[in-house]
């Protein structure tokens, strides 16, 4: 779905041409031309978006949105029509409303905020203030702070899925294995990089003949998750050249079977 960055401007940009036509070229007054533009946006957007669904965040938005914009078109275009059948005098006096203002300032602030939350949520914060607010006294960035997003497979509610992940944990750590996984370059949205993973035994070497798959998992929207295999292109050592479109934190699961017993690991990647 369009970043709202783009569906919001040209939504508004829209709704104006299309209700300067209505109140221009048909006998409509400007509150009937509001009514009838916003259910036209809203006949319009809504099917759109169930079809390219955006998350029930994004949509009240741009509902919300679209909705006052053509409020507020139609209380300019009103006090216009009022203009016309008042003398100057008396519409001086009465062309500002504190209560109307201030019910739409309310709103703009709350739309303001949601915008900013469900826009962080989607693309992280900007490098420079994650810096800012996620660093040390040194100035320098504290590693395990990041806003985790998801709960991996509903743990929370599938106590038995989570009791089996506690005993698939401990028996790699009684098996002393050492998992290693990561990018080879430094990951980009929209561009293909590999991804890695390798087990390696108490004594370094590493283990052979694993399957090996998993699932990338986009922290605000389940339907952007991208599933892999990995294959071992050398002895012990898995890789997967994978492309993640958006940029921000990504969670992982990797799934993987050896010695006919099966295994699964969590981590984070961020990606530029």
């Amino acid at each position: 779905m369009t970043s709202m960055a783009v569906t919001i401007p040209a939504g508004v940009l829209i709704l104006i041409a299309l209700y300067l036509l209505f109140y221009r070229f048909t006998p409509l007054n400007a509150r009937q031309s509001g009514f009838v533009i916003s259910l036209l946006a809203l006949a319009i957007y809504l099917p759109v978006a169930l079809l390219n669904w955006p998350g029930a965040d994004v949509l009240a938005l741009n509902i919300t949105v679209f909705f006052m914009a053509t409020y507020l078109l139609a209380m300019l275009f009103s006090h216009q029509e009022r203009r016309k059948l008042q003398s100057a005098d008396q519409l001086n006096s009465k062309w500002f409303h504190w209560g109307p203002a201030l019910i739409v300032s309310f709103f703009v602030v709350i739309l303001i905020v949601d915008a900013v939350l469900v826009t962080l949520s989607k693309e992280g914060l900007p490098k420079g203030l994650q810096q800012f607010l996620m660093s040390d006294d040194s100035g320098k960035q504290q590693s395990d702070m990041q806003f985790p997003g998801v709960m991996y497979n509903n743990y929370h509610k599938k106590e038995q899925k989570y009791n089996q992940y506690l005993r698939q944990q401990e028996k790699i750590e009684n098996r002393g294995w050492t998992l290693r996984k990561g990018w080879l370059a430094s990951p980009s949205a929209g561009q293909a990089s590999v991804f890695q993973f390798v087990i390696e035994d108490p004594s370094g070497q590493n283990l052979e003949g694993a399957k090996v798959s998993g699932r990338f998992m986009r922290a605000s929207d389940s339907k952007d998750d991208i599933e892999f295999s990995m294959d071992e292109v050398s002895p012990g050592i898995y890789q997967s050249r994978l492309e993640l479109p958006y940029a921000g934190l990504w969670h992982v699961n990797i799934n993987f079977t050896l010695d006919d017993e099966n295994f699964e690991v969590h981590a984070s990647t961020s990606i530029e």
